[in-house]
């Protein structure tokens, strides 16, 4: 079964949620949600990042937060574990409390931050024994909720050093706190009393939440370099990397061979090398967006001939160095995005 894309790079702010193990509660006091609150701020110094917001549910957590370095998933690790083995120690118990790895989106913080965190701090208001409940009286019980960022984003008070309010703040009207704060309160209390569509309905790759910019700019600079030893991630990584667009393909490969597109595209062509540079590459890059029938069409041959043309291909890769230069300078190209030019 595929696995999302862990996907991590300096500056990135991720949505994270874990539910308990089989969706059993993980607090059942006040002193179980205090301690994973010492240790998410013992985690966040230790590396570095940066809290957001966050909501804890009885049996499920939601954090946005923002990683300065490369680390999510080691600050993850360390943190989850550090809290687990103190939970189990305070309770008596032993065993797993959450449900499996935790899950992750990397977000684009501009345009998804504000209603990713009133996603997050909307989650006391949307069980199931207020569904009956009337605006108002949603209102009051997420005012009463103690258990996550909140509160520090509505009143005044002192706020965890862990804890960002202010970047997210920053996008409201008001000369003050104050009216800021006043703005974000009205912002999230507008989310209960009209329907609302969820952020992540907008999620690519199971991964990426952003606009079709921030995604080719996410899939170009780190999709595109990521290492994984995972099998279950790497089908997932190599369903990301074919969805490059067939054009843009035929773009590159034209700039950097010097050889027209029409000449490039045309059956019997001169160009037979160029020809089967590019078949080799929107076989492998544009799987995902175009069928291999569409790239046989386009390329004016059948199915088994761009099969045959690939397997010849990758036997001249093996023995000219000249031709695994243009490969990769092709690579980097879809990496770097705009570095051709028509």
């Amino acid at each position: 079964m595929a696995r999302p894309l862990r996907i991590e790079y300096p500056g990135a702010s991720y949505h994270v949620m874990n539910r308990g193990n089989q969706r059993q509660k993980v607090f059942y006091s006040a002193s179980h949600y205090e301690l994973f609150l010492d240790k998410l701020g013992e985690s966040c110094v230790k590396f570095n990042v940066t809290v957001r917001c966050y909501c804890l549910m009885p049996n499920h957590f939601h954090l946005y937060l923002k990683t300065a370095d490369a680390n999510l998933g080691r600050f993850m690790q360390t943190f989850l574990t550090s809290f687990c083995y103190s939970l189990n120690r305070l309770r008596g118990k032993s065993g797993h409390i959450f449900q499996g790895r935790f899950k992750s989106h990397v977000a684009d913080d501009e345009a998804y931050g504000m209603s990713v965190s009133r996603y997050i701090h909307l989650n006391p208001v949307r069980i199931k024994s207020l569904e009956d409940f009337d605006v108002d009286g949603k209102i009051r019980c997420l005012d009463n909720f103690i258990h996550s960022s909140y509160r520090f984003y509505v009143e005044s008070g002192k706020v965890p050093e862990w804890l960002d309010i202010y970047h997210i703040l920053s996008k409201f009207e008001g000369r003050t706190l104050t009216e800021r704060m006043t703005g974000y309160r009205n912002y999230v209390e507008d989310g209960i009393s009209n329907a609302i569509e969820s952020p992540f309905n907008h999620v690519a790759s199971q991964a990426i939440l952003g606009d079709e910019h921030f995604v080719e700019s996410v899939k170009r600079h780190y999709a595109m370099n990521l290492n994984l030893t995972d099998t279950r991630e790497q089908k997932e990584l190599s369903r990301l990397r074919s969805s490059f667009n067939f054009d843009e393909i035929l773009k590159i490969v034209s700039k950097l061979t010097e050889v027209g597109r029409r000449d490039i595209l045309r059956r019997r062509s001169v160009h037979s090398v160029e020809r089967k540079m590019l078949m080799y590459c929107a076989e492998k890059y544009c799987r995902s967006t175009t069928p291999l029938s569409g790239i046989a069409a386009r390329m004016s041959v059948s199915q088994s001939g761009i099969a045959r043309s690939n397997g010849r291909f990758e036997k001249e890769l093996a023995d000219n160095k000249k031709l695994r230069n243009v490969l990769r300078e092709i690579e980097k190209c879809l990496v770097n995005s705009g570095s051709v030019t028509p």
